[in-house]
């Protein structure tokens, strides 16, 4: 019976992921203009909620710890650091999305505030990464795998 729940979870698992990775690959870039439409409009907008986020995170997670669901990294060693960063940047960004949201729904602060934390949100992420790549280089995950 947990044979049968392992094969069900996979084909999910598996028809699910492309559209995970689109997600993860095209997310900054999709929601880096609606953080700037946010302040351009001073209207509230929708970017993907914390719970999205949460999800796109286990699947990635799962991807990495079990070696049947990550068979894609093993042909692309360099997916691993890749989906990494574009993941945490994505994360950054939907920070400043909700900071720049409390500016404009319940004005909470004012607007300099809003973009001040919205770029410290995304500044934090980018030093983040460049602490992590720094101290265990993008070579190093390749070869290891």
């Amino acid at each position: 019976m947990g044979k049968l729940f392992a094969i069900i979870g996979a084909i999910a698992y598996y028809l699910f992921y492309p559209f995970l990775l689109i997600m993860i690959l095209l997310g900054p870039i999709m929601e880096f203009p609606v953080l700037l439409e946010i302040y351009e409009l001073e209207t509230p907008r929708a970017g993907l909620t914390l719970s999205v986020l949460c999800i796109v995170g286990i699947l990635l997670f799962l991807s990495y710890k079990y070696p049947r669901l990550g068979w894609l990294y093993r042909k692309f060693p360099v997916m691993i650091p890749l989906l990494q960063m574009f993941f945490i940047t994505l994360t950054g960004i939907e920070l400043g999305i909700f900071f720049a949201n409390l500016w404009a729904d319940k004005f909470l602060y004012s607007k300099g505030v809003a973009i001040f934390l919205s770029i410290v949100s995304l500044i934090i992420v980018r030093s983040y990464l460049s602490y992590w790549y720094s101290k265990y280089p993008i070579s190093y995950k390749v070869h290891k795998v």
